[in-house]
């Protein structure tokens, strides 16, 4: 009985990747009576560079005005590292990877272990960055952080599991025990169908050459497998641990965020070292620690049944998991304890024209250094439990009249319940700060300004149930432009949910933008959070730019440039990949 299905499926990237890229695989297999050992290592060596010039719609205000960028820009300098730090035509990654692949099988029984390793020169030598953002990640001194050395190298071992087949009466039953991956569905490039089991490693599925074997974190966990019949076949799997999927590191070209990063920064809006704007040390929302979700709870049924009349195998499933994906939320805070009532004595009842002019005041006299510190607000990444998925998926072989024989030919559709959708993280961040936002789920602004009290939490998401169908067709093509062999897919996904409207609240985009603060604020509006974020997307701004958005705060500007980017009800999307295969170009190396 076969462990593990063997296939290739590289990443797609928004890059040119894996350019030149060489795989050399070593074979080494020892067989003695019952007992059988096999080791393959495949070693690949490719490089990423950066193919279109920076887009400053997603970069913070002030980092684009500090490249001389002088145009109206709503991002943060919270999401803009790894966009400011690669340049047009420099390589952001250079990698040397080698997997390791031991399989052991003795009689009816087998372990099978899998290591990896790889080393990307471009982050581990510090000279990947080719241009930092004027308002830099820095460590307590102040120095700049730049992608970290461990990020650009790593050695682990992925798979690491046992197995055996029994037989129990006359029905097959196999048996796997340890950190492995389960693959269930027929999805093979789009997110959130039904092969959710295992979290993603999203960095090493951006890395050129990469494949899908490198990408799938193995989790500890018991899998089992019994064919009732010869065409019907029952599976089940429990999960030991939970991990979050691994997002690539700050710094790094496909970096997302700095707030729910790891080894970023402690908080969100962390100043840089920029002379000449207020607030130099400023921490506006500190990060508190992760809220992550029990290891125990997830697991899963499957049952599948081939019709050999029409040669289809049919399958449906059943899971129940916790999110691998973080979500953004917090305690309101306390007005009475920000840095800002500390300075200039203000209370519940301060209002915005007497905040503006204690500031002006402040700003001409110099002794505005810190603003809008909370000690006691926090914000922090959380992962929602217990989702609920329900699948169905079919796979078979069809003469559609393309050379080279039978075309694959497979599809899944699948519903999520409680599926949680983040919310914009301005939006959540915003409401932490005690502003108008749509955070609370209120009809209006003010019921939603004035709805959380200090120390409430505020949720970072909300959950609606999610569908989701795909179709992929592969293709073999032999012997074709001197390659050995070219392989062509070709997915197509669509999705929906019946989510809220944006009148409502508003979801994340995946588009850097500002706190999302809704409607004009009046100076006779009470205070009752944090001042600092009316200051714009940067941690630090000049006096000037601070009253002039103080005399005309209006955020219409600043959400025009996400419009066309937050989430809608429905959506659908196709990828076609083409890929040839040269093998033993000179000493057996594979291109």
């Amino acid at each position: 009985m076969a462990m593990n299905k063997r296939f290739k499926v590289s990443a797609l990237a928004a890059a040119v990747a894996a350019a030149g890229s060489v795989v050399p695989a070593y074979g080494f297999e020892y067989v003695k009576d019952d007992f059988r050992m096999q080791v393959d290592t495949t070693v690949s060596v490719g490089a990423s560079w950066r193919a279109e010039d920076r887009d400053y719609r997603g970069v913070g205000s002030a980092n684009a005005a500090a490249a001389g960028e002088s145009g109206h820009y709503a991002g943060t300098s919270s999401q803009d590292g790894g966009n400011l730090m690669w340049k047009k035509g420099s390589t952001f990654s250079e990698v040397i990877k080698a997997t390791v692949d031991v399989e052991l099988n003795y009689k009816n029984y087998g372990a099978f272990i899998r290591g990896k390793a790889f080393y990307d020169h471009r982050i581990v030598n510090g000279d990947g960055v080719t241009d930092r953002p004027a308002f830099y990640r820095q460590d307590a001194n102040g120095n700049p952080l730049d992608p970290y050395q461990s990020d650009g190298r790593s050695a682990d071992i992925l798979d690491a599991f046992v197995w055996g087949d029994w037989w129990l009466g006359d029905k097959p039953l196999n048996v796997r025990l340890g950190q492995q991956v389960i693959s269930w569905g027929e999805g093979i490039f789009f997110p959130n169908g039904i092969n959710t089991v295992n979290p993603v490693d999203v960095q090493a599925l951006l890395a050129p050459g990469s494949e899908v074997k490198d990408a799938l974190i193995p989790l500890n966990s018991l899998y089992g497998s019994l064919g009732l019949t010869q065409n019907l076949t029952l599976e089940a799997f429990v999960l030991f641990d939970w991990e979050e999927t691994k997002l690539p590191p700050c710094g790094t070209f496909f970096s997302t965020t700095d707030i729910v990063g790891d080894n970023c920064y402690g908080g969100f809006y962390p100043g840089g070292n920029e002379p000449g704007v207020a607030g130099a040390e400023s921490t506006l929302l500190a990060r508190g620690d992760n809220v992550e979700p029990d290891d125990s709870g997830q697991y899963g049924l499957a049952a599948r049944y081939f019709v050999e009349s029409i040669e289809t195998e049919f399958a449906v499933y059943y899971m129940n998991y916790h999110s691998r994906l973080p979500v953004t939320s917090g305690y309101m805070p306390n007005p009475a304890e920000s840095a800002l009532a500390g300075v200039f004595g203000w209370d519940e009842n301060t209002t915005l024209a007497q905040a503006r002019a204690a500031i002006q005041t402040a700003g001409s006299s110099g002794t505005l250094s810190t603003f809008g510190l909370y000690p006691t607000t926090e914000y922090f990444v959380e992962y929602p439990e217990d989702i609920q998925l329900l699948g169905v998926s079919f796979n078979t072989a069809l003469d559609i009249g393309l050379p080279g024989g039978a075309t694959s030919v497979s599809g899944e559709i699948s519903m999520r319940k409680d599926q949680p959708f983040a919310k914009e993280d301005g939006s959540t961040l915003a409401g932490l700060a005690g502003l108008p936002s749509t955070a609370c789920g209120k009809e209006n602004d003010y019921d939603c300004y004035t709805s959380l009290e200090p120390g409430d939490y505020s949720q970072g998401y909300v959950q609606e149930d999610y569908y989701q169908a795909e179709v992929a067709f592969i293709h073999f093509f032999d012997r074709i432009l001197g390659a050995s062999r070219w392989t062509a897919i070709l997915d197509i996904a669509g999705a929906y949910s019946d989510l809220a409207g944006r009148d409502e609240y508003t979801l994340n985009s995946g588009y850097n933008a500002t706190l999302n603060m809704t409607g004009r604020v009046p100076d006779n509006l009470v205070i009752t959070g944090a001042f600092a974020p009316f200051f714009g997307g940067a941690p630090q701004v000049p006096y000037d730019v601070l009253l002039n958005q103080l005399d005309a705060f209006d955020v219409t500007d600043s959400a025009t440039a996400e419009d066309d980017y937050f989430p809608t009800k429905g959506a659908w999307g196709y990828k076609l990949r083409f890929t040839g295969e040269y093998n033993n170009v000179f000493a057996g190396i594979n291109l």
